[in-house]
């Protein structure tokens, strides 16, 4: 059973208490070490670039901690999160905190001494809760923590009709080899295995990424995984193209997919699951992130009937119980080092957060967060069996990327290679000829 909103506000300003006396202790000598100065100001700007639900749930989050904490909250929500920040630091107006949906600028804005860094003793604090691997998405070149996530959307999953699942007599998938198993079966049935879908408009190609990126997690690992987003593997390396090869192996064997190869970059990446559900199903499984079984994803009626009908699992390891995770989200960040700014983002990267994010169905970061929460059983299960089993956790490698790369030709050369519009190998040679020279 849930707890009450007053139940869960004392709960939150209790920890608030001790999360403030704690965490901001030390000498003031503001950027270099993280530690807030000043008395605080009266009311802190935030910027974020989500919207809907998680908006509100955030804001409501917020304020509980600011009343307690005797200040107020400017909420900011940029249209264009890149331009935005961009622009407003550059300005010299930078909100005192910020929600990066991409380490990569972050770092970027650090690099010129913009963004203030977290102090040591808030750093382990979080670290003692959070999936492992999140301090290192927050993590700059210069080792510093500027961000910790506060809440995050998990990608590595799997997903079937749960009613023709069981008729059919499958079984989830444990391992990638199980994967192809299973993919195997399904079409020496005469059925059809997989939906694939990579249109998305001008940004077409961007869900073959998180294909790959969750391939290259399990194939090469979490540390070749970060090689790779840094350019210090190549796309064509033995290390990273068994990745594509995987994907391949799935996605241009006749028969594996629904409408066949060529269909998949004209399939939309919102809607392009729903054959799960059609009677007899048009394919048995799909990969996406978790926003596909919401409002504009599965269809109306699927989704009146969530816990019955859909099925969810963790997209499979190499091994089995050595399942990495992939994920997107947002990194709280502060471009002020004042007191009360300082204390809004660490409040906001903490387990004491995300009370009504949760409730409102957005994960948070850390594996001590009371799972009966989320609002329903799809989201119990994907926080517990995915998210806080994992292994390790990373961020989308295409975020991570020079934009150039992870918002170009990552999107563009695998929709050229899955159309038969090039091999696989002259995909894999034109990204890497297209990552940027050191100093460029």
């Amino acid at each position: 059973m849930r707890a009450s909103n007053a139940a869960k506000a004392t709960v939150v300003a209790a920890a608030v208490a001790l999360l403030t006396s704690g965490c901001l202790s030390g000498s003031p000598s503001g950027a270099s070490t993280g530690t807030a100065t000043g008395p605080g100001k009266s009311t802190v700007e935030v910027m974020y670039g989500f919207g809907d639900s998680q908006e509100a749930a955030f804001q409501k989050d917020l304020n509980v901690f600011a009343q307690a904490n005797g200040f107020k909250i400017k909420f900011t929500k940029a249209g264009s999160w890149d331009t935005e920040i961009r622009a407003r630091v550059a300005g010299g107006s930078a909100p005192d905190v910020g929600l990066f949906p991409q380490p990569g600028l972050m770092c970027g804005l650090a690099a010129q001494n913009k963004v203030v860094p977290y102090d040591d003793a808030t750093v382990q604090l979080d670290a003692a809760t959070l999936v492992p691997g999140f301090v290192g998405a927050g993590t700059c070149p210069d080792g510093k923590v500027y961000g910790l996530p506060a809440a995050v959307s998990v990608k590595s999953l799997l997903w079937y009709d749960k009613p023709a699942f069981a008729a059919a007599g499958y079984t989830v998938p444990k391992t990638l080899d199980d994967l192809t198993a299973l993919t195997d079966k399904i079409r020496s049935e005469g059925k059809t295995p997989w939906c694939i879908a990579a249109e998305s408009g001008q940004a077409t190609g961007w869900p073959l990424t998180d294909w790959i990126e969750d391939l290259v997690l399990r194939l090469a690992g979490p540390e070749n995984y970060d090689k790779w987003v840094k350019g210090e593997l190549k796309f064509s390396s033995p290390e990273i193209k068994p990745a594509f090869e995987y994907l391949q192996k799935i996605a241009m064997t006749n028969g594996n997919v629904l409408g066949g190869t060529k269909a998949i970059i004209a399939t939309g990446f919102q809607t392009g699951g729903n054959a799960l559900f059609k009677q007899p199903p048009g394919c048995y499984l799909f990969k996406q992130a978790t926003f596909v079984a919401g409002k504009g994803g599965f269809p109306d009626a699927v989704l009146a009937k969530l816990d019955t009908e859909v099925g969810v699992a963790a997209f499979p390891a190499k091994q089995a119980g050595n399942n990495p995770v992939l994920t997107g989200g947002d990194l709280a960040a502060a471009f002020s080092n004042d007191a009360n700014s300082v204390k809004l983002r660490n409040f906001i990267a903490s387990k004491e957060n995300g009370v009504e994010v949760g409730k409102a169905g957005y994960f948070s970061p850390h594996k001590s967060f009371d799972v009966s929460l989320y609002p329903n059983e799809m989201l119990r299960t994907i926080a517990s069996d995915v998210l806080y089993s994992s292994t390790a956790a990373r961020f989308d490698g295409s975020d991570l990327m020079p934009a150039k790369v992870g918002a170009g030709t990552f999107w563009t050369e695998p929709v050229a290679w899955i159309s038969g519009k090039e091999s696989l190998d002259e995909a894999l040679k034109k990204i890497d000829a297209s990552w940027p020279k050191a100093g460029s």
